[in-house]
């Protein structure tokens, strides 16, 4: 490799970890702060915010019902705890009857490490997260949250088991507040997806009309970030339309979003939990400063509810408790395929996508005139596939600017005759420089293009492979009694196998591509592959294993020209 090329792959991956570090920073701020309202804030409730789902808008049409009038004051008598479980193919539930919340939600596809056999839970088991949903009205001199309420569960089912494909069960449990305000809510659980009905009821059986302010409290436990760079946590939110991002190390507390919010949600690099408002958005979300513990919460609000005395209102909505899986997230629907990006910046974004449609379709296999082509079902294969099509894609540019390297080192010669006769005259050096590369018509930099066309792949492979959850715990190959262990393309080789494989087909290059360099120049250039294998020492795996598999390639195309030069 001559110099400029070297001086292109340095600024290229500097621009790279640059861009990985810092970017986050520079994305657009968040929009002006404001303040929360005073009544829900100075009324809430000592108990846990667990996520509630938000009470119908005024455009809700409140539904008839018989009521039988409770005197004010009299609380219901207290329900024994209990536990229902919920089973399907691709999750295990756990509802509470107190306040008949989801406690649990372990998915069945996904292991929290790539040896253990614990499954990711999307609510915190020592309840940091309150779990949820839980409902906060707020009237005019009262707020209730009925987190710690008890309800009554009438089936004496306590164990669900979903198994057949388009299965569902609906459950319900009811209680009601000394308020005489009695509520309903219903999960609608599902076999095929991770979508989760939710709707509740309020029913006044007081004395005298009731106006509430429906809070929807919706929290999240998370582990440091500080531990992992790829990792991180954020809010996303649907808001007139538009997603909305908000890393929870940005959330100073004052973020108050307000407009149509068709979604909100809390999630991770790979999962998602969020609650979808459907026919009835609602109409502000509070952004909270996570906790010292780990801690974020969102609340999401509705307007004033008019619940008149003896009538009762029913509000749909529902969950989506899942992974950042594109099939998932779009068949649940309200555009929720939003809440997954590869990147803040469009063009990364849209190449990664591109380039993770090519891997799944290469993994699950295709379909042509009837005749049904297996798939690789190794993300490993997939990449070297990807590679391959990209060297070819790329061989006309490639033959031009090794063939342009060629003719640099044949006009090494006159340059250096040109260097001793203008040795005093740097500008004239350098005029007689450009008119022998206008005159033989070598473009000294025609070796870099490939690189620099290659660079936006190269990037947007680097964010499929940090936050595509199909190349979580990917393996390739493992064999560990030879020590060959790639079983996680999204993680750094355990064994540094590729970066040192990588590292030396760079030293291979070098030895072979012509150089327009000194020999001391020459030297200094040898360094260049150390310092490569040591920053891909860090890198995924996945992504070493592109860079390897290209470097052979190129040197098998090298080789090639070398012999068609002679």
């Amino acid at each position: 490799m001559d110099r400029n090329l070297i001086l292109a792959i340095v600024l290229s991956v500097v621009i790279i970890v640059v861009f990985q570090y810092f970017f986050q920073a520079f994305s657009p701020p968040p929009p002006p702060a404001k303040k929360v309202p005073p009544v829900t804030e100075t009324t809430a409730p000592t108990a846990p915010s667990p996520l509630s789902t938000p009470a119908a808008p005024s455009e809700t049409k409140p539904a008839p019902s018989v009521v039988r009038p409770a005197p004010e004051g009299t609380a219901p008598p207290a329900a024994k705890d209990m536990l229902v479980k919920v089973d399907t193919p691709k999750y295990e539930a756990v509802i509470s009857s107190k306040g008949a919340r989801i406690i649990s939600f372990k998915l069945k596809d996904y292991a929290t490490s790539l040896t253990g056999k614990e499954l990711v839970n999307l609510f915190a088991p020592e309840e940091l997260d309150s779990s949820g949903p839980s409902i906060m009205f707020t009237g005019r001199d009262e707020t209730f949250n009925d987190a710690s309420l008890s309800y009554n569960y009438d089936s004496p089912e306590t164990a669900v088991s979903l198994t057949e494909k388009g299965a569902k069960k609906s459950i319900t449990f009811k209680a009601a507040t000394a308020a005489g305000i009695g509520i309903a809510k219903t999960f609608v659980f599902n076999s095929d997806n991770y979508d989760v009905g939710f709707s509740f009821t309020l029913t006044n059986n007081s004395n005298e009309n009731r106006n509430y302010l429906i809070t929807l409290p919706w929290r999240k436990a998370f582990e440091d970030e500080s531990s992992n760079r790829f990792s991180w946590n954020s809010v996303e939110i649907l808001l007139n339309g538009e997603l909305k991002d908000y890393y929870f190390k940005d959330i100073k507390g004052n973020e108050e979003p307000s407009g149509k919010i068709e979604w909100a949600g809390l999630g991770d690099v790979y999962f998602f939990k969020a609650l979808i408002f459907g026919k009835n958005p609602a109409g502000k979300v509070t952004l909270y400063k996570p906790t010292k513990e780990n801690v974020a919460e969102i609340e999401v609000r509705y307007g004033g509810v008019d619940i008149p005395q003896g009538q009762a209102v029913t509000t749909d909505l529902s969950l989506y408790l899942g992974p950042k899986e594109r099939e998932a997230l779009t068949a649940a629907g309200y555009d929720l395929s939003r809440a997954l990006f590869y990147s803040n910046y469009k063009i990364l974004d849209i190449t990664s996508e591109y380039l993770m449609k090519f891997l799944r379709f290469c993994n699950s296999g295709f379909e042509i005139a009837g005749i049904r082509i297996p798939g690789t079902h190794n993300y490993g294969i997939d990449i070297i596939l990807l590679t391959i099509l990209i060297k070819i894609l790329f061989i006309p540019l490639t033959h031009k600017s090794m063939k342009s390297m060629k003719r640099m080192q044949d006009l090494q010669p006159q340059l250096a005759k040109l260097k001793e006769k203008y040795k005093d005259d740097k500008a004239g050096l350098n005029k007689a420089t450009m008119d022998l590369f206008r005159e033989q018509k070598v473009n000294p930099l025609g070796g870099c293009w490939p690189m620099f066309l290659q660079m936006p792949v190269f990037i947007a492979l680097y964010q499929a492979l940090s936050y595509a959850i199909e190349l979580r715990n990917a393996p390739f190959v493992c064999l560990p009694s030879i020590y060959l262990c790639i079983n996680d393309l999204s993680a750094p080789d355990p064994y540094y196998v590729t970066p040192v494989l990588m590292g030396g087909t760079m030293v291979l290059q070098q030895w072979m591509t012509p150089s327009g360099g000194d020999p001391t120049q020459k030297k200094m250039m040898l360094i260049m592959p150390v310092v490569f294998t040591y920053l891909f020492l860090s890198f995924p795996s996945g992504l070493v294993l592109y860079w390897l598999i290209s470097n052979v390639l190129s040197i098998g195309q090298q080789v090639i020209t070398n012999k068609m030069a002679k």
